[in-house]
C-alpha cells in the first residue's frame, strides 16, 4: 500500500508542476452567463488541449472561471486537467437530449472519460446536475413517448439519467478540490479504473433517486481521503460488475458521510474479487441503513477487509455482513477474513435520516430495532470475522407483541434464509437478538466489545445459530447479558450466561438429548430447515432437498436430518456419501404430480446412488404404486 500511495504522490506532483499550458474556456466562446448552452465550446477547449498534450507529452489545463456555465455531456481527454475556478460553477443543462447515454458503456453522464489518462479535475468550483430538473424532465419526455423507458419505481432507469460524472478504464486519474452537487443518478462512478486519487471533495447528492456518493467499480490503486459526503444513498460504494473484475489496494481516509441508505458498503453487484481494502478515521451521520454493509452475493470474492476507526451517530444499524448467491460467477465465492475494529456506533429509536428529500423506506414491518447481524447461507458460510474495541448503544425497548421472534430452536429454525433477496439488514424482519445474530458462520472473534440497550428488550444480547468458533474475549458486559447458541460449536464466551440448544426442530428436550446420539457414525449432520426445505405437508421441496444433498455430497458427505412433519417432494438423486436419518415423527411423503417424479410416477422420492445410504431413524417414507 505504501508503494501505491508513493505512486500516487509522484503522479500528483506531476500533475501540480508539469503544465505548461492553459486554455480558458471562454477563448472558445463560452460564456458563463448561465443560460448560453455551451458543450461545444468547452468541447473544443478539452479537444485542443488533448491535442497540445499529444504534442507536447505535457498536460494541459482547461480553465472554467468564475461565472456559471451551462453544457450537456461532455468527454475528458488524455493529458487535460479540467479547472474550476473559485466562483465557477459547471452547470447541467435541463434538458434530457443534451446528454449522451454512451454505446460502450450504456450509461448517461454529464462528463465522461473512457479510455484515457493523465486526466484530471481540479479547483474550488461546482459541477452542478441539477438532477431533480433534468430527471422530471425525463419523465415527462417518457410519458409523451420521446423516450423509451420501462419506468420502473415511477422513475427512469438510472443509466438513463446523467451522472455527474462517469470515468471508464482510465488510469492516473486525479479528481481534488471540487463541490459535486445535484446528480440525477449516481453521483461519480470510476469504473476499470487504476490509479485514482479523490481528495477534499465535498459532495451534496441528495437531488432524485440512486444519488450516490461515489461508487468505486473494479478499480485498483484507489485513495479517498478528506471528503464530506452527503447522499441520498450509499455513500462509499464498492461494486463488481465484471466476473473477471478485481478491485484491490484501496484506502478510504479521513472521510464524513452522512446518507439516506448504507456509509460504507459493499455490494450489492459482486461479482468479480475484492481484496486489500482499508478504512481509517471515517464518520458517519443520520444513515437510514447501515454504518458499515459488506454483502456478497453476486458470486464475488470479498476478503482482506480492514476498517479501523469509525464513529456513527443516528444510524439505522451498526454493522450487516452477508454472504449469499443470486447469481453465479467465475471465482470462488467468498466473505472472509475481516477486521472492524475502534467502532462507536449510536442506533436511534427513531427514523435516522428524516428530513432526506428522498428518505428510505418504511420496509420490511414489522420489526423491532434490528441488531447488528452478520449472516451466511448453508452453502455460502462467513468466515474469519474480528470485531475488536467496538461500542455500540441501542434503544432497547423491543414490543414483543408488536414483532415477535423466539430464540428456541424451532423460532430460529423459521427464520427463512432469503438466498436470492437483496441484502438489507432488515430482509430477516425480526430478529431474535438485540445486539448482535450470527448465523452460518465460522470463526468469530469479539474482543472488547460492549453492548448496552438503553431500554429492556425482550429479546437475548447475542444470537449464534449454526455457528463453528466464536470467541468472546475482554468483553464482559457491566450487567449479566445473555448469549444463545443454537446448534454452534467451540464457543467460548466469559461474563456471558451462555444458553447452548441443539437445533431439533418440533422436539422435547429429551428427545433433542436422544436424537443428538442417534446418528452417530453417518458423518457430519445437516438439518433440512437449513437449507428451506418445509414440514408443512403442503410445499414442494424437490430442489430444496437436491441443493441439501448435493452440497452435503461436495462438502465431503454427511447426514441430512429431518424432524417432526410431513416433507412432500418429488424425485430426489441422493449422492454417495449422503444419508439421510428421520427423527420420530419426520415422513418424506411423495408428490401427487407424476411430473414431479423421474419414474414418470409416484413411487419412492428418494433414489439413493450408493444402495448403503439408506434412511435410518423412527420416521418414515411414503411410497405411492
Amino acid at each position: 500500500m505504501k508503494r501505491v500511495l508513493f505512486i500516487l504522490f509522484l503522479f500528483c506532483s506531476a500533475v501540480a508542476f508539469a503544465q505548461e499550458r492553459e486554455l480558458a474556456v471562454t477563448d472558445f466562446g463560452a460564456r458563463g452567463d448561465a443560460v448560453t448552452l455551451n458543450t461545444t465550446s468547452i468541447q473544443a477547449a478539452i479537444d485542443s488541449a488533448h491535442n497540445l498534450y499529444v504534442l507536447s507529452n505535457r498536460t494541459v489545463r482547461v480553465v472554467i472561471p468564475r461565472g456559471t456555465f451551462v453544457s450537456g455531456t461532455l468527454y475528458l481527454k488524455s493529458g487535460v486537467t479540467l479547472h474550476l475556478d473559485n466562483g465557477a460553477t459547471l452547470l447541467g443543462s435541463t434538458n434530457p437530449f443534451d446528454y449522451v447515454k454512451d454505446p460502450y458503456v450504456r450509461w448517461t453522464a454529464f462528463i465522461f472519460a473512457i479510455g484515457q489518462h493523465d486526466i484530471a479535475i481540479t479547483g474550488a468550483g461546482t459541477i452542478d446536475g441539477r438532477g431533480w430538473e433534468v430527471a422530471n424532465n425525463m419523465v415527462n419526455y417518457i410519458h409523451l413517448g420521446l423516450v423509451e423507458d420501462p419506468l420502473k419505481y415511477d422513475r427512469p432507469n438510472e443509466t438513463n439519467r446523467p451522472e455527474n460524472i462517469h470515468f471508464r478504464e482510465c488510469e492516473r486519474i486525479v479528481v481534488s478540490g471540487i463541490t459535486l452537487r445535484n446528480p440525477a443518478s449516481w453521483n461519480q462512478q470510476y469504473d476499470q479504473c487504476r490509479h485514482l486519487l479523490i481528495e477534499n471533495q465535498t459532495v451534496d447528492s441528495k437531488s432524485y433517486w440512486n444519488n450516490d456518493g461515489v461508487d468505486i467499480v473494479d478499480c485498483q490503486h484507489v485513495v479517498i481521503r478528506n471528503c464530506t459526503m452527503d447522499a441520498a444513498d450509499d455513500v462509499f460504494c464498492f461494486k463488481s460488475h465484471s466476473v473477471d473484475g478485481v478491485s484491490e489496494d484501496v484506502l478510504v481516509e479521513n472521510c464524513i458521510g452522512r446518507s439516506s441508505a448504507n456509509g460504507i458498503k459493499f455490494g450489492t453487484m459482486t461479482r468479480g474479487t475484492f481484496r486489500n481494502f482499508r478504512f481509517r478515521n471515517i464518520t458517519i451521520r443520520d444513515t437510514y441503513r447501515s454504518a458499515i454493509t459488506i454483502a456478497s452475493v453476486d458470486g464475488g470474492a470479498l476478503q482482506d477487509i480492514v476498517i479501523d476507526g469509525l464513529r456513527a451517530t443516528h444510524t439505522g444499524n451498526p454493522i450487516f455482513l452477508r454472504f449469499a448467491e443470486r447469481r453465479q460467477g467465475t471465482v470462488t465465492p467468498c466473505l472472509k477474513d475481516i477486521v472492524i475494529k475502534n467502532v462507536y456506533v449510536e442506533v436511534p429509536a427513531d427514523k435516522p435520516d428524516a428530513g432526506y428529500s428522498y428518505e428510505g423506506p418504511v420496509e420490511d414491518m414489522p420489526r423491532n430495532i434490528s441488531p447488528s447481524s452478520i449472516v451466511g447461507t448453508p452453502g455460502h458460510r462467513i468466515e474469519n470475522i474480528t470485531l475488536e474495541n467496538i461500542e455500540f448503544h441501542y434503544p432497547g425497548g423491543s414490543d414483543s407483541s408488536y414483532a415477535f421472534c423466539g430464540s428456541d430452536p424451532q423460532s430460529l429454525a423459521a427464520i427463512a434464509e432469503r438466498t436470492a433477496q437483496y441484502p438489507e439488514f432488515s430482509m430477516f424482519k425480526e430478529l431474535p437478538a438485540w445486539g448482535l445474530y450470527l448465523r452460518h458462520a465460522d470463526n468469530i472473534v469479539l474482543r472488547n466489545v460492549s453492548m448496552t440497550v438503553a431500554n429492556h428488550d425482550y429479546r437475548p444480547c447475542i444470537v449464534a445459530d449454526d455457528v463453528n468458533g466464536l470467541t468472546v474475549t475482554d468483553s464482559r458486559p457491566a450487567t449479566p447479558q445473555t448469549l444463545v447458541a443454537n446448534g454452534c460449536t467451540r464457543v467460548k464466551a466469559p461474563g456471558y450466561r451462555i444458553v447452548k440448544q441443539r437445533a431439533a426442530v418440533g422436539l422435547s428436550e429429551d428427545a433433542q438429548q436422544m436424537s443428538a446420539d442417534e446418528p452417530d457414525g453417518l458423518g457430519k449432520r445437516y438439518k433440512a430447515s437449513r437449507f428451506g426445505i418445509k414440514n408443512n405437508g403442503t410445499t414442494l421441496n424437490t430442489n430444496s432437498i437436491q441443493r441439501a444433498v448435493d452440497y452435503i455430497a461436495q462438502q465431503g458427505g454427511g447426514c441430512l436430518e429431518f424432524y417432526v412433519g410431513r416433507y412432500v417432494t418429488g424425485s430426489v438423486r441422493v449422492p454417495v456419501g449422503v444419508h439421510i436419518y428421520l427423527h420420530e415423527g419426520a415422513i418424506i411423503v411423495p408428490s401427487t404430480n407424476p411430473y414431479d417424479h423421474i419414474s414418470g410416477r409416484p413411487s419412492s422420492p428418494l433414489l439413493f446412488v450408493d444402495p448403503a445410504d439408506h434412511t435410518f431413524g423412527l420416521g418414515f417414507i411414503e411410497m405411492s404404486l
